[in-house]
């Protein structure tokens, strides 16, 4: 009986019942990347399969479950918190493409907030 307790305690946080992180690094083709934080791992097949469809295109998309996007030469990012309570955030890097911070923040949609880099 314990052995399936333990069985049940290692696969929960992978089918919902606990939070984690996933990234979307779009660079070095487009100077962003976006990661969600505290999400619920079956939301990631939606987002690993979006990832996956712009690395096929010139914006580019690498997919990692497990990090968060680095911070080296960030700007900052736009948040949002989602339904679930976990926060997507689409960070922006400097570069050509946002010379300054102003640029990188009018990247903000409604519904978003600016966060520095964490």
């Amino acid at each position: 009986m314990m052995r399936y307790v333990l069985l049940a305690l290692c696969v929960a946080p992978l089918f919902g019942c606990g939070g984690g992180n996933a990234r979307c690094d779009m660079r070095p083709s487009t100077p962003q990347c976006t990661d969600w934080r505290g999400s619920i791992t079956p939301t990631w097949i939606t987002q690993e399969a979006l990832c996956k469809t712009l690395s096929g295109t010139g914006v580019g998309g690498m997919f990692a479950s497990g990090e968060t996007c680095p911070t080296a030469d960030m700007w900052g990012g736009c948040q949002a918190t989602q339904g679930d309570g976990s926060k997507q955030t689409n960070w922006y890097y400097k570069g050509d493409k946002y010379k300054t911070l102003a640029d990188a923040q009018s990247k903000c949609d409604s519904g978003m907030s600016w966060i520095d880099p964490q």
